[in-house]
């Protein structure tokens, strides 16, 4: 309970009396705005600690008006003792710090005593608290280090003193005004609900407020630039600014108790091809090569070509990667190649990642196709899921069992993702094997089918093998990710209340921990936030907290907003019906504003923005400033989303035939190229509607068996340049899909004739995954002209697209050509397209390409 001038604030702890203690105590700590406290620290005291005392005064100061003072153990200390962190005072009541588990905190009031004390890492090292210099986040404890004094601290203020931190900018914490603060209630002993809290911790961090933000390029600088206006006036260098903003997001995620143990896991093999494949180009990379072991690598691809997975059943590569383990304890959680592999500063020391590369396309040779070849058979629903569980698992076991030879009280640490996200239904995994369940549907709940299923995989893994060490990958990086790939604007995927439920299911089935994927906007951070440190809050009524203290009298509409955007986001009526089915995966342009924010939910938005506005007048400086906010982050997002569309909506796409020539088996000599359709039209500078001002040709026919493209830049082809990838330089690019919306396929052709193939959504909707199969295009470039650059490319109607394509079908397509600085006139590069509001990626207006029978 907190009241304002003059009436005390009064803790109220909810928890378990400790050890069957002394009755709760009635302490003051600010009198009428003066100091009824000191708070005392030990000798030495823990980093945490000191940070702990340094923000208990602080908040307690902004509250109250009274600077507390702080002492060290054995100085005279007046008023109530705040015991922060372990002492010997805190000893002479009894609580070892000794005592407490990983993570673990008390909160207790004694006779004249408020005890706040956790778990500590025991780094006594001096702490900055001197907001004057930007990078005093360095002298912190890093959000992996034990740091449960602060834990306790801060679980204080937001009880005592009703603080609340709802994000990083300099208009996130709210404190109240209160001129006495008591505090009094029933000792609290507890750990956060997850040991494994990983939110934009790490190298993410400096960059939570850009993922809050729906906003990317020259806008999000806009939406910072007010949002963290003080610091910028302070720090005018832009370095010292960074690390600035670096310090205020990390004390943010100090403050939500953020990070605890470091258990990460990702896709752990690709230094194997600097390793044991070949010498890399780049000298540092160049530095790990080893020798050159082709046996390792998966068999049955093309001669020449690069294998895109190991062989999971090579004895010498479980012997390698065992050996990787091993150094990897041995060096306390360190080893030449983990900046290469990890997504983070090291896996964790206690958890040595063991993932394949992100693509499904594994080893041929029999010993490997006899694991998995009869479940290829299966072709029912969500069969892909469990399609090679039994086969990259088995591998899984056999590092871990030669693992744990040598460190048997490591973890091994595995993905349950894409084709093996099912549990092995033949094999038990070892005990010394932790799993981290992606579960990439978490932030699709529309597409009930999928999540249903995902759901029941997650629980299956639960029940079935209760004990393992079992973790999350959650992917709030959706829909944001799907859209900014395609340069086209998501609607929100506000889903608080599927997380309530989710946090639910996760504290069910014993789930330690979690990795996000990105994150999400403001809400549902907090709401995360919030229910990985306490899982049994209540999601309304921290929703009803957040807007109403956050916005003040704006809150009410504000909250009805984010009520409307949710629940339009969530339920799979506002999607369309698709081949008779309820549309499924990711949200696409469509789908966002014709059907999401489609014009009548818009308007009933912006009546709401309205609202808003108005309710502001009657609010503080503070919280006017975060309405405006709001409207930089996200509500101007989605007008510019709606008015894009639209825009794009009206203009026209090509539509044509592709006419059926005579069989030319692949040969382009052999193409009756004068009886080819033309892409005839205008071509586009940069996928807008504005005309090139370059020239293009192109033609379009096919056989039946292969589709056939001519393309003809007119330029002058001694500029052209070239690169030994095909990108970034000089080339044509050609996009192909079974419809307007990932999956889809990229296909890239340079001067020489050098080729790539990209498949975007087909993997587990990853992106730039490449297509392995040297038969999908094939390419002949003519630069012997001056004036003119003339590409032939056939590509085999089976194989064009996944699933493939017949004569009589369409085709959707698109063609882009990327130009270097030569060429362009202008740095670094040019695009133009031949469909209008078109570019790289978009796949929303591709032409439509009937392949006549």
């Amino acid at each position: 309970m907190r009241t304002i001038s003059g009436v005390a604030a009064v803790l109220l702890f909810a928890g378990q009396p400790f050890m069957g203690s002394a009755q709760a105590a009635s302490l003051t700590l600010v009198n009428d705005g003066q100091p009824a406290a000191t708070i005392v620290l030990g000798q030495p005291a823990t980093k945490a600690a000191q940070l702990a005392a340094y923000e208990l005064q602080w908040h307690i100061l902004q509250s109250t008006g009274a600077r507390l003072p702080i002492a060290t153990a054995g100085q005279r200390s007046a008023g109530t003792r705040i015991l922060v962190g372990a002492s010997a005072a805190t000893e002479a009541l009894g609580v070892k710090a000794a005592d407490l588990k990983s993570q673990e905190y008390i909160v207790s009031c004694r006779p004249g005593v408020l005890l706040l004390l956790g778990c500590d890492k025991p780094d006594t090292t001096e702490v900055s608290y001197d907001f004057s210099q930007p990078n005093i986040s360095e002298s912190w404890p890093g959000p992996y280090d034990e740091q449960g004094t602060l834990y306790a601290t801060y679980d204080f203020l937001e009880r005592c003193a009703g603080v609340r931190w709802f994000n990083s900018t300099e208009f996130g914490a709210v404190i109240p005004k209160t001129a006495t603060l008591l505090a009094k209630g029933q000792e609290s002993r507890r750990t956060p609900a997850f040991r494994t809290r990983n939110a934009c911790v790490g190298g993410q961090t400096q960059e939570y407020d850009a993922v809050n933000c729906m906003w990317t390029g020259e806008k999000y600088k806009e939406y910072e630039a007010a949002a963290f206006p003080e610091l910028h006036k302070r720090f005018t260098n832009t370095h010292q600014y960074m690390l600035a903003k670096r310090t205020a997001n990390s004390l943010f995620h100090l403050r939500m108790r953020a990070g605890g143990e470091r258990c990460f896991c990702n896709h752990s093999m690709y230094s194997y091809y600097q390793r044991y494949w070949e010498k890399s180009n780049d000298p540092n990379a160049a530095k790990l090569f080893r020798e050159r072991k082709p046996e390792i690598f998966a068999q049955g691809y093309p001669a020449g070509t690069v294998p895109p997975q190991m062989c999971y059943t090579s004895r010498e590569l479980i012997r390698l990667v065992a050996r990787q383990a091993a150094d990897y304890f041995k060096n306390g959680g360190h080893t030449e190649y983990a900046a290469m592999e990890a997504p983070g500063p090291g896996w964790g020391e206690n958890f040595f990642a063991c993932e394949p590369m992100d693509n499904n396309s594994f080893c041929r040779c029999p010993e490997c196709r006899k694991w998995y070849e009869p479940n290829e058979k299966d072709d029912s629903p969500f069969a892909e899921y469990g399609r090679h569980s039994e086969y990259f698992f088995q591998f899984v076991n056999e590092v871990a069992k030669e693992t744990a030879k040598t460190n048997p009280d490591k973890f091994i640490n595995t993905l349950a993702y894409g084709s093996h996200l099912r549990m092995p239904q033949k094999l038990r995994l070892e005990p010394n094997v932790a799993v981290h369940f992606c579960f990439d549907t978490n932030r699709l709940p529309y597409d009930r089918p999928a999540y249903a299923e995902e759901v029941r995989l997650l629980r299956e893994w639960a029940a079935k093998d209760q004990g393992r060490a079992l973790y999350l990958w959650l992917y709030y990086t959706f829909p944001n990710e799907v859209a900014n790939n395609g340069q086209w604007f998501a609607f929100p995927g506000f889903f608080a209340h599927v997380i309530g439920k989710q946090f639910k299911l996760f504290q069910e089935t014993g789930i330690r921990g979690m990795f996000h994927c990105g994150y999400g906007q403001e809400v549902e951070a907090y709401v995360t936030y919030k229910l990985m440190e306490n899982a049994d809050l209540d999601v309304d009524s921290l929703l009803d907290d957040y807007f109403a203290r956050y916005y003040g009298p704006a809150g009410k509409p504000l909250k009805k907003f984010y009520a409307l955007v949710e629940q339009a986001y969530c339920d799979p009526d506002n999607y369309p019906i698709v081949g008779g089915k309820r549309y499924a995966g990711h949200q696409s342009k469509i789908v966002a504003w014709d059907y999401l924010g489609n014009e009548e939910r818009m308007a009933r938005l912006e009546k709401l923005m309205g609202e808003a506005r108005a309710a502001a007048a009657r609010g503080s400086d503070a919280e006017r400033k975060r309405i405006a906010l709001f409207e930089r982050s996200i509500w101007s997002y989605m007008v510019a989303g709606r008015a894009q569309h639209l825009q794009h909506s009206n203009a026209p796409i090509p539509r044509m035939k592709a006419p059926r020539v005579p069989e030319a088996g692949g040969d382009v000599s052999k193409v009756a190229w004068a009886a080819a359709a033309p892409l005839g039209g205008t071509w586009y500078e940069r996928g807008a509607d504005k005309p090139s001002t370059r020239r293009f040709e192109g033609r379009i026919c096919h056989d039946g068996a292969n589709l056939y493209l001519e393309l003809t830049d007119h330029c002058a082809t001694a500029k052209l340049q070239t690169s030994s990838g095909v990108f970034c330089y000089d080339d044509w690019e050609v996009f192909f899909a079974r419809q307007r919306a990932l999956p889809y396929r990229q296909y890239a052709v340079g001067p020489t004739g050098l080729t790539v193939a990209l498949s975007h959504g087909e993997v587990n909707w990853r992106m730039n995954v490449p297509v392995t199969d040297r038969d999908v295009i094939k390419a002949v470039a003519d630069t012997q002209a001056p004036d003119a650059w003339i590409t032939r490319l056939v590509f085999p109607m089976q194989k064009v697209v996944a699933g493939g394509v017949a004569a009589g079908q369409i085709i959707y397509m698109n063609v882009t050509r990327v130009a270097g600085p030569e060429i362009a006139g202008q740095g670094p590069y040019g695009i133009d397209t031949w469909v209008s509001f078109c570019s790289v990626h978009d796949v929303d207006r591709l032409a439509e390409i009937t392949l006549e029978p």
